[in-house]
């Protein structure tokens, strides 16, 4: 699996966005939606999903909020002069959507449509004890049926209103088939140029509209263990 940038980057980069999120949350004074709205549409997070080194790791979370919201057209507050010993649950939502995104190269728009910052702070109990691979499996699983519900097969069937039944009567696709692509337990992409071709015919769409692969992680990283998180002073 190819990452977002350099595992080298990558504690730094969950450290400063983990701190972006608890400023702007804690101090700032903004909800969890309004920061999620203004993370989505950011220059900033934009830079940050490609690892640019300026923003992953040469600037404090606090001056990255800052400039986050200024751009925002909003007025930042002062950063603190000391920050608690503890860590916020707030602090680990940026620090665990930080390597989310990381692992899956996806940007943050796409990721915090379907995990904005409130269910993700409403996730710390209990997984902020469990790894980072454990949440962003979670978060990856909920793009996929995302995903699932608006691409592929599955989507393009449902919006010519036909059932899996009258697709195999009237493409000559067996149904079972047609159910093993729906569930992505057959690979669409492997069938044949015939079966594809109909499929397509049938529904009125490119063979193109109708492969679409979940993302699969690849553990093939060393992420930080839950007892190296707690070794951070996140708050339990």
């Amino acid at each position: 699996m190819t990452h977002a940038y350099s595992e080298m980057y990558l504690e730094d980069a969950m450290r400063t966005l983990g701190e972006a999120v608890d400023f702007a949350l804690c101090d700032q004074g903004l909800t969890p939606a309004e920061l999620t709205a203004i993370l989505s549409n950011a220059l900033e997070m934009k830079q940050f999903e490609r690892g640019m080194p300026r923003v992953v790791c040469g600037m404090a979370g606090d001056e990255l909020a800052r400039d986050i919201i200024a751009h925002a057209g909003l007025t930042p507050v002062e950063c603190r002069e000391t920050y608690p010993f503890d860590r916020s649950p707030q602090y680990w939502a940026g620090w665990v959507l930080a390597y989310v995104q990381w692992m899956c190269s996806l940007g943050f728009n796409e990721l915090l449509e379907v995990a904005p910052l409130d269910w993700i702070i409403g996730s710390y109990h209990p997984l902020h004890e469990a790894s980072e691979d454990k949440f962003a499996q979670i978060v990856i699983d909920k793009w996929n049926k995302a995903q699932a519900d608006k691409k592929g097969l599955k989507a393009a069937r449902k919006a010519a209103g036909l059932t899996q039944k009258q697709l195999a009567a009237q493409s000559g696709v067996k149904l079972r088939a047609i159910q093993l692509y729906e569930q992505n337990q057959l690979d669409l992409r492997r069938a044949s140029v015939s079966s594809a071709l109909a499929l397509a015919n049938t529904l009125s769409c490119a063979i193109e509209d109708l492969v679409w692969q979940p993302i699969a992680l690849e553990y093939d990283s060393k992420p930080c263990s839950a007892k190296k998180i707690k070794s951070r002073n996140i708050a339990v």
